[in-house]
């Protein structure tokens, strides 16, 4: 019998599992997802790829050391991109030409900014050069989180069964994110002939994060050295070494992050808020003595476009090497989550989901909509608070539209969220008292029901009373009363700490209650290890957490007020002296001061150039928006990297209590001092004039 070709093995394998081309269905689960996954990967990078084809069929490239080549080939190859290294390189360069070519043009109508477009050709080809350096740090930001969870479950299964290829596919079955597409990637593999076996695949992969997570690394090479050895005590001790390899490693990288983030966070604040906050004192006035180069257009671009993306591409610098974190719950799955986007209105089978989109962009418009009426029937040519004071509105309009959008997606999945934590939190002591039940002979059914009793009042107890009751009522077996898709006690607690758990003891109780035991007694305590190290990990973080909150929420805003208010002074102070100076020189005295003096006294005291204050609040309020977002998203990223809900929650948490505190403080600021000014110039004048 002749040898199969590498061809023809992928082929029979396509047919056995996906089928001929009439679109027969697919014969398993793994396949299925493994097509899931090549559509998720194709969908991340396709408008890249759509990029690269135009530049390839207009034939460009761009030459490139063999090192070059060499290097962004193997990127390329892990994103499975459909490109070359020298046609990204010409696509950089297509955008170099593309923005030098829309700078000149704007150059012709608005001036220097129009340069500024031409520069931004470079960080255009910066942007695409490194795109699928970028992309990996974004997979693996999507993964890292599990990394742990993998060790753990690696373990687990090991502990139980010596088998590397069963573990893998266990690992595959219980994560959740792009780890988990990772590992059935791996078994694609092997079925597909690409490696000889699991291990050969797995050695291979564990490279990817070399210069990432050092640890997991050197875990999953301990792990398979387990199969080696022939003395059982030896194994397991291999087995809970890996583990613990993986938690202090953890430990200890986040540490040295920790450490590490001051100096980029005190960095941030300087240069970031303090410099640049204090610096907008000098625009009014420099805007009425250079007139032609300060303008309001030039603040915008500087404070609300150029400040908050150089504060965002350096936090993303600052956060790129975050070592791998622990797992977050995964709400998605749960019943009462509405879809993505949308928030549920009522209760029960009457409930209906909404667009947040909608009530968001109402709010936003309610505020902002008798702004523009006010300010239209009050705007003079004197500076005056009441400019402030309205223009509060365009600010709070905004605000208000972002932190309604993110209450209402938040306010009823946070809930959920936290509800699942408190029983991952607690489920270490139930999977200890489960298999202490079963240790006594009970069978899984009478133990479920036993621990329930015993944790009382817990979520833990909550959810094993689920089971029992799909046991009794429904006449399920313990198997689908935990699994099953529509009435099984897993969909109301969709975690995969919970999920692996409860699969190991219904595994395990089908070879013997006794197995079942040891792996759940085990298991407890490997969570308890992974929760202790989990606080410590929140604990060596705080300090920097809590200082970006606390410049988010109360030191910006109040920095911003106060410089509204005195700036909202120095014009007030400039205007009213300038009445009385030119009152002054159209008088009595006006003969003894020379025409070119006079006309250059004035021209300090005038304002009529200066940036309005009803143009000036408005710049300041965007930048402090924008810089409570930005720190906002970045204490999401140190804290929770890559939970989009706990981002959502802390912007909708210190978003209201930062903006109210800067309206508050620029209101005070501008009555106080605008008021002490008004005094002290009228009062200046009649003493002279006495």
């Amino acid at each position: 019998m002749p040898k199969k070709t590498k061809e023809q093995i992928v082929s029979e394998l396509k047919k056995k599992y996906l089928g001929d081309e009439e679109g027969e269905e697919l014969a398993v689960s793994t396949t299925r997802e493994y097509n899931l996954f090549e559509r998720e990967r194709t969908r991340e990078g396709a408008f890249f790829e759509k990029l690269i084809k135009f530049v390839r069929s207009l034939g460009l490239k761009f030459s490139l050391s063999q090192a070059e080549h060499d290097a962004l080939s193997i990127k390329l190859r892990l994103l499975g991109l459909d490109a070359e290294p020298e046609e990204i390189y010409g696509l950089g360069m297509l955008a170099i030409l593309g923005f030098a070519v829309a700078g000149l043009l704007l150059f012709l109508f608005i001036g220097i900014l129009g340069l500024v477009v031409s520069m931004l050709g470079f960080l255009a080809f910066l942007y695409i050069r490194d795109y699928p350096s970028r992309l990996i740090q974004i997979r693996r930001a999507r993964a890292s989180s599990e990394l742990i969870l993998s060790v753990l479950y690696l373990v687990i299964f090991m502990r139980g069964t010596s088998n590397l290829e069963s573990a893998v596919r266990f690992v595959a079955d219980n994560l959740e994110t792009a780890l988990s597409d990772d590992f059935k990637k791996l078994l694609w593999d092997v079925e597909s002939r690409k490696y000889s076996n699991v291990k050969e695949a797995l050695d291979e992969y564990v490279t990817y994060w070399e210069d990432y997570s050092r640890t997991f690394v050197d875990a999953v090479h301990l792990i398979e050295s387990s199969l080696y050895q022939s003395d059982e005590g030896e194994r397991i001790k291999i087995l809970n070494k890996a583990l613990q390899l993986m938690l202090e490693g953890t430990y200890e990288q986040m540490t040295t992050y920790a450490n590490s983030l001051r100096s980029p966070i005190n960095l941030l604040y300087m240069m970031g808020i303090m410099l640049p906050v204090l610096g907008l004192t000098m625009f009014p006035m420099l805007g009425a003595f250079l007139s032609d180069v300060v303008n309001p257009l030039m603040l915008i671009m500087l404070y609300d476009v150029g400040l908050p993306l150089m504060v965002y591409f350096f936090s993303k610098f600052s956060l790129a090497k975050r070592p791998a974190g622990f797992p977050i719950p995964d709400i998605s799955g749960h019943p009462d989550v509405p879809p993505p986007g949308k928030f549920y209105i009522g209760k029960g089978e009457t409930r209906t989901s909404m667009v947040a989109t909608l009530p968001a962009f109402l709010v936003a418009l309610l505020i902002f909509m008798p702004a523009p009426f006010l300010l239209i029937n009050t705007i003079t040519d004197h500076p005056q608070e009441t400019d402030i004071y309205i223009t509060l509105l365009f600010i709070a309009s905004p605000a208000m539209g972002i932190f309604t959008y993110n209450k209402l997606i938040t306010m009823g999945r946070m809930g959920i969220r936290k509800k699942l934590e408190r029983i991952e939190n607690e489920f270490a002591e139930a999977t200890f008292q489960l298999g202490n039940r079963l240790s006594e002979g009970y069978p899984l059914e009478i133990a479920l029901n036993k621990v329930s009793e015993v944790l009382a009042e817990t979520e833990s107890a909550e959810f094993f009373r689920i089971i029992s009751r799909n046991i009794t009522k429904l006449g399920f077996d313990v198997e689908r009363a935990i699994f099953d898709a529509e009435y099984g006690a897993i969909k109301f607690y969709p975690s995969a700490i919970i999920r692996s758990i409860m699969r190991v003891a219904v595994m395990g109780a089908r070879k013997s209650l006794e197995s079942a035991a040891t792996s759940l007694i085990n298991m407890s305590s490997y969570l308890r290890d992974v929760h202790r190290i989990d606080e410590k990990v929140k604990d060596i973080l705080s300090e920097t957490l809590s200082s970006m909150k606390f410049q988010a929420s109360f030191l910006a805003p109040v920095i911003s007020g106060l410089v509204v208010g005195l700036t909202a002074m120095i014009l007030i102070i400039l205007d009213v002296l300038g009445i009385q100076v030119t009152e002054l020189l159209t008088g009595e005295a006006a003969g003894s001061v020379g025409f070119g003096a006079g006309t250059w006294i004035l021209g300090i005291f005038s304002v009529s150039k200066a940036i309005p204050l009803y143009v000036f609040q408005p710049v300041v309020g965007i930048y402090v928006l924008e810089m409570i977002l930005l720190l906002a998203s970045i204490d999401a990223d140190v804290e929770l990297a890559g939970d989009s809900l706990f981002k959502q929650d802390l912007i909708s948490k210190l978003l209201p209590v930062g903006l109210i505190i800067y309206a508050v403080v620029a209101f005070i600021v501008t009555v106080m001092f605008t008021g002490i000014a008004k005094i002290a110039v009228v009062a200046g004048g009649s003493f002279g004039g006495a």
